[in-house]
C-alpha cells in the first residue's frame, strides 16, 4: 500500500494544476508538461526529467519489493 501510496502522491497533476499559482511550487509532473509548447517541444530535457521522475519510485519499490511480492502472491493464491 505504501508504494501505491506514493505513487500517487508523486504523479499527482491535475489538483496541484487546480490549486497552485506560482510555477515555483508545481510538482515535477506539471513541470514536465510544461516544457510541452505549441510552439515547439523540448525532448532533451523531457527525457531527463522523465527518468529523473521515476528514479524516486524506483527507489521505494526496491525497499518494499518484498511486502509487495508477498502481498501479490497471498491475494493470488485460492482457496
Amino acid at each position: 500500500m505504501a508504494i501505491l501510496m506514493a505513487q500517487q502522491a508523486w504523479n499527482s497533476f491535475l489538483w496541484p494544476l487546480i490549486v497552485m499559482r506560482t510555477g515555483n511550487m508545481f510538482p515535477l509532473t506539471i513541470g514536465l508538461n510544461s516544457l510541452l509548447t505549441p510552439c515547439g517541444n523540448n525532448y532533451d530535457m523531457l527525457i531527463a526529467g522523465s527518468c529523473a521522475a521515476s528514479v524516486p519510485i524506483i527507489i521505494i519499490f526496491f525497499f518494499f519489493q518484498r511486502f509487495f511480492i508477498s502481498g501479490l502472491s497471498a491475494g493470488g493464491i485460492k482457496g
